[in-house]
């Protein structure tokens, strides 16, 4: 269950869209202690147990919520703690030291926290403030036991803990594919492209509906993922893939690099064309290859250019397209 303020919830809503454990979003209340309540009556009544974490600790491990949980369930109250490593200074209003606290006895008190969730449920109930999770139990008599924390679980406040944070991710895998792909204008045939249907005398050959420009991102997407070619996996000796819809195929590459562990990032395109002129169709194209590929507008860039009559481009006899891919694991 996640607590999210008002604002957020429904794009925590959307981010949770794909999460393969049940998943709600609730809205949160006016303090901690308000959201709290929210998320625990957003259980099933049927919950033993209850694990309240911070969204600021976001390296949480399973080790340390098993550890969390096995001690909410033996003894009704736990919390990670770790030990107190620095010193630390007793002062008054004007920063002067009073005196140096012994430390032996103090723990740094993390997230998750476990309860017994009827009796949390009834305390939070009961009040409309507490410092943290744990304070509830305690001040109605309950005992909390704490478990070994774990320091790459911290909390993020300050621009420094961003920083921190930022070198404990591990470096993301990222992969670049370049895709090409050429046809011949012949007549007889519509001339699509990008998955846009251009008004024009002749049409693109090929098995498939022949657009290039979709099998050119096809291709870099299938790269970056050394997945082969479009060729190989949509073969033109295969009938089944005659006159095919190239937006569908571009969508099965998606899905063949999802299953890689690998998703777009951004996507380049190059249209080498003379004739016809295609700057009013781009944004169409680049609108249709950033929804087949899971991605906003903006990482889509579809650009068109002439090669002043040189070579088969030039000279009218077909197009060329080049894509460039970069994924993300």
């Amino acid at each position: 269950i996640v607590v999210a303020r008002e604002d957020l919830v429904s794009l925590a809503q959307e981010l949770g869209a794909g999460a393969q454990k049940p998943f709600k979003v609730v809205k949160g209340g006016t303090s901690r202690c308000l959201s709290v309540r929210n998320g625990v009556h957003a259980m099933s009544p049927e919950c033993d147990i209850v694990l309240i974490h911070d969204g600021a600790r976001p390296f949480v491990e399973g080790e340390l919520i098993d550890r969390v949980l096995n001690g909410a369930m033996e003894k009704g109250a736990c919390a990670p703690g770790l030990p107190v490593v620095n010193t630390v200074k007793r002062v008054d209003e004007e920063e002067r030291v009073l005196c140096t606290v012994d430390r032996t006895d103090l723990r740094e008190i993390g997230t998750p926290q476990g309860f017994s969730a009827p009796v949390y449920r009834q305390l939070i109930d009961g009040t409309e403030e507490s410092f943290d999770d744990c304070q509830l139990m305690e001040e109605a008599g309950y005992p909390v036991y704490l478990v070994e924390g774990d320091n790459r679980c911290f909390k993020i406040t300050t621009p420094a803990d961003i920083q921190r944070a930022r070198q404990q991710v591990a470096p993301m895998d990222i992969r670049v594919g370049h895709g090409y792909d050429v046809h011949r204008f012949v007549e007889g045939r519509p001339f699509i492209l990008g998955g846009v249907s251009v008004p024009y005398e002749r049409g693109l050959l090929g098995h498939s509906d022949a657009d290039a420009l979709l099998h050119a991102v096809c291709d870099a997407i299938l790269g970056a993922c050394s997945l082969r070619d479009i060729g190989y996996h949509f073969p033109d000796t295969d009938e089944k893939w005659k006159g095919a819809d190239s937006r569908v195929l571009l969508r099965a590459c998606v899905e063949m690099a999802q299953k890689k562990g690998y998703r777009a990032d951004s996507v380049d395109c190059t249209i080498l064309c003379q004739r016809p002129k295609l700057a009013g169709y781009l944004e169409e194209m680049a609108a249709n290859i950033a929804a087949d590929c899971n991605l906003t507008r903006d990482r889509v860039n579809v650009k068109a250019t002439t090669e002043e009559g040189l070579g088969f481009t030039g000279s009218g006899e077909g197009i060329a397209c080049h894509a460039v891919a970069v994924l993300k694991g």
